[in-house]
């Protein structure tokens, strides 16, 4: 029989690490598209013919700098994914995990040339898919800061899904990313169609997400801590306060925004701001909604499934072995 795998900082660390050093490359990101800077380096991967990485860009007009340092920083974010997958292979026995950090890898090549080919063949199309892309790779390190932390690895035993939330944590991930991809479309494209449906999904998250941290907190109320049900709450409670947060920014950013009639203006500092802050904190809903997703499929189970081992205590051991198998495989 396996054992249970065991917390390893170091690679908790360079998953966290990974993650933080990603949110900021989301505002950078955002800023590009913002300020309509995307196509101010007119060439990839080199930056006006020359090294990205020896290019001086220190005098260079002020959107080179914002597309450069954007080039620059995503490269950083590279090498901490890099990061991420050496440990995983090194230092995690689990096999999946180890998958799991090479995924990683090619998600941030692939990211990469995604923005590459952006510039190459001067598409927004390619522009709006790159922006979402970038929020699922954010996605993907957060899952992998879950799935290398204590309450991952912690021995404990499974609450009754009472209220049914691994179904219901879920469906705020689909519906957050749907919202995401909405708001992509509208940042590039700026139609009245992706407005009118960016707002109807925007109502029916922020609704969903206030019922869900209510839903979490009574499904949870009587639940052990040693089962570790508890531990859906906070994520739940984030993710409801920035869907609060993301709604005024939503507004905020439509009202400096108006009119809305397709006339190109110069957008003011407070402008690219809160127009860039609405869409990095899209990233802190997913985040929540995700780390709320992957406790409750790792903390909750099925009726017939909690009640399980209360029965097995009577079986013979030699017939325990295979399902404990089984249980300790996605450990």
């Amino acid at each position: 029989m396996k054992s249970t795998p065991t917390y390893r900082l170091v690679v908790h660390a360079a998953a966290l690490f990974a993650a933080v050093l990603t949110l900021p490359l989301l505002y950078v990101g955002g800023s590009v598209t913002t300020l309509h800077v995307g196509m101010a380096v007119p060439d990839w991967p080199t930056t006006f013919s020359e090294n990205m990485f020896l290019y001086n860009f220190w005098n260079a007009p002020f959107g080179v700098q914002v597309e450069h340092v954007h080039r620059l920083y995503a490269s950083a974010v590279g090498l901490a994914t890099i990061a991420v997958m050496l440990a995983l292979l090194a230092f995690e026995p689990r096999r999946w995990l180890k998958v799991l950090g090479v995924v990683a890898f090619l998600a941030v090549v692939g990211q990469g040339v995604l923005g590459g080919l952006r510039v190459r063949w001067v598409s927004t199309d390619l522009a709006a898919v790159h922006g979402a892309v970038g929020q699922a790779f954010f996605g993907l390190l957060v899952a992998l800061c879950v799935f290398t932390g204590r309450d991952w690895l912690r021995a404990a035993g499974r609450d009754e899904d009472r209220g049914n939330l691994r179904a219901a944590s879920m469906v705020a991930v689909l519906l957050v990313y749907l919202q995401i991809g909405l708001g992509s479309w509208l940042r590039h494209f700026a139609t009245p169609s992706a407005l009118w449906m960016h707002s109807a999904v925007a109502a029916v998250v922020l609704c969903y997400a206030a019922w869900l941290a209510w839903h979490v907190r009574t499904a949870t109320g009587s639940a052990s801590k040693e089962g570790g049900s508890r531990s859906l709450r906070g994520p739940a409670w984030v993710l409801a306060a920035s869907t609060v947060v993301q709604v005024a920014l939503g507004v905020g950013a439509l009202v400096l925004l108006w009119p809305l009639d397709g006339t190109a203006r110069p957008v003011l500092a407070v402008q690219a701001a809160v127009r860039t802050l609405h869409q990095t904190n899209a990233a802190v809903l997913f985040a929540a909604a995700i780390v709320l997703t992957l406790r409750a499929f790792r903390h909750l189970a099925p009726r017939a499934a909690v009640a399980e081992p209360r029965l097995a205590e009577d079986r013979p051991a030699s017939r325990l072995e295979p399902a404990a198998r089984d249980r300790e495989a996605f450990a």
